[in-house]
């Protein structure tokens, strides 16, 4: 992906620039070449950032169902406590 980047925005400069090679088009060559080293260096940086946004959600979706699954058994050990103490309760009334 960064190669072609590259090699589209040096085509472009070399296409908008002309073949012709004066001074002036060699400092106009050079701004391009520092503008696409420029964009370049933001689309890694963009990269970069996506990967770690990446992670982060990747980290928290598993942290959710941790969370999830410790939701559903404490809900489940409450619904066990709740059919004992239902149990004890009906035994003392019969009594």
């Amino acid at each position: 992906m960064k190669r072609s980047l590259t090699l589209a925005l040096l085509t472009s400069a070399v296409l908008l620039g002309g073949c012709a090679s004066t001074a002036s088009d060699s400092g106009e060559m050079d701004a391009l070449r520092a503008m696409a080293q420029q964009a370049m260096d933001r689309a890694e940086a963009a990269e970069t950032m996506a990967k770690q946004a990446s992670s982060q959600a990747s980290r928290a979706s598993s942290d959710a169902a941790a969370a999830m699954q410790a939701a559903q058994q404490a809900q489940s050990c409450c619904e066990a406590n709740t059919q004992r103490i239902n149990r004890a309760f009906e035994k003392s009334m019969q009594k």
